[in-house]
């Protein structure tokens, strides 16, 4: 370096880069997510796709008619099959589990009779 303060057998272009490396520079730190809930966690695994009945009732009924599910959340069952655990979901529709097959879905209630 000469007395005047620049580096000798460089251009100005290496003395401005020896000077941006002599500055001090921040220290980035990456930051933990915080730690606020906003009630939204992410499953675990996948839910099953079976489907399970629904706990308590019991309730017991037999088929009236064959029926062929029509949606994958319904089941299948044939005249004379007994419903287990049978659930009223609304006037037309249940949920419980062919005894027979050991499906378990919504099925139409008007195929169904108590027993």
């Amino acid at each position: 370096m000469s007395s005047t303060g620049t580096v000798t057998g460089h251009t100005s272009a290496d003395t401005i880069f020896v000077m941006f490396l002599s500055l001090p520079h921040p220290v980035y730190q990456q930051q933990p997510p915080p730690s606020q809930s906003y009630g939204y966690k992410e499953p675990a695994a996948p839910a099953s796709t079976q489907r399970n009945a629904p706990s308590g009732g019991g309730k017991r009924f037999r088929a009236v008619y064959d029926y062929n599910a029509a949606d994958e959340d319904e089941v299948s069952f044939q005249d004379g099959d007994t419903i287990i655990n049978v659930q009223q979901i609304d006037d037309g529709w249940m949920y419980g589990t062919v005894e027979r097959t050991g499906d378990t879905g919504m099925l139409p209630a008007n195929y169904v009779e108590a027993i």
